[in-house]
């Protein structure tokens, strides 16, 4: 069976992906940011290696990373981290945290247990249809030399969608570098979890009522990180689809790509 690093494992559609893999009987490494439900998910899952870590600043990730440091491989890296906030919030580093959470630490995740994932391995970057356009409608776009925006730019469901489109440049471009991997990411569906817990109490009921389960959103996830067949691209679930034609533009990536360094190694 394969060793899986679960980022994102603790709480909704992460939780139902390790118990899942778990019950398959794959190795299991799992992180989580709340302590509390790091150690909830370990008494669940006693054979698995469970952490807490915050991966929204450099410091979890490097956490993370020495933790595995004795580790001779990683089959498949799962970033399933996610936020979403009403208002502008950063990360102890100081980036907005949809930026922060949804495409920096992705980022340094990889570059970090990258040295042990061997080729043929598998990353799966969970990312959603809101890249193409933010709930409220419109265009999303990204200036790739200022990829955060600021607490006057900031819109809740727009914000949340750049990090997105962000996350899957990243994604296409670290196909391109590395050829040798099976990159993929996926939009599990609108599924109810509490990501948006932050917002108001009748908006989230009104989204959650035609949400799926969060047993029904892990299953994309799923199968991305265990099928053999599962070939690189972006899924709306289990069908591979095509992207917003913005995420291709390879300049772009290379450009976000650039930026995304500087702020990840600063």
């Amino acid at each position: 069976m394969s060793t899986v690093v679960l980022i994102g494992a603790t709480s909704g559609i992460g939780r139902r992906v390790a118990e899942r893999l778990a019950a398959d009987g794959h190795r299991l490494i799992l992180v989580g940011r709340d302590p509390a439900r790091a150690v909830a998910l370990a008494k669940k899952l006693p054979d698995a290696i469970v952490m807490a870590a915050d991966v929204s600043v450099s410091g979890g990730v490097e956490q993370v990373a020495a933790a595995l440091a004795g580790d001779e491989r990683i089959d498949v890296l799962i970033n399933n981290a996610g936020v979403m906030t009403p208002t502008y919030q950063e990360s102890a580093e100081g980036v907005e945290l949809n930026l922060a959470v949804h495409h920096l630490a992705p980022w340094r995740t990889v570059a970090l247990l990258g040295p042990l994932v061997p080729p043929g391995g598998r990353i799966v970057n969970v990312n959603s249809e809101g890249h193409r356009s933010p709930m409220r409608g419109g265009v999303v776009r990204l200036e790739p030399e200022r990829l955060a925006d600021g607490p006057g730019e900031f819109d809740p469901f727009l914000t949340y969608s750049r990090s997105k489109l962000a996350n899957l440049l990243f994604t296409y471009e670290l196909q391109r570098r590395r050829p040798d991997w099976n990159v993929v990411a996926v939009h599990p569906g609108m599924v109810r979890t509490d990501l948006g817990r932050q917002f108001p109490r009748l908006q989230v009921a009104a989204i959650h009522a035609f949400a799926l389960s969060t047993h029904k959103g892990a299953e994309p996830i799923i199968q991305l990180a265990t099928a053999a067949e599962a070939s690189t691209g972006y899924y709306n679930r289990f069908n591979k689809v095509r992207s917003s034609p913005i995420s291709y533009d390879e300049d772009l990536a290379r450009r976000v790509w650039s930026t995304t360094e500087h702020l990840a190694t600063a």
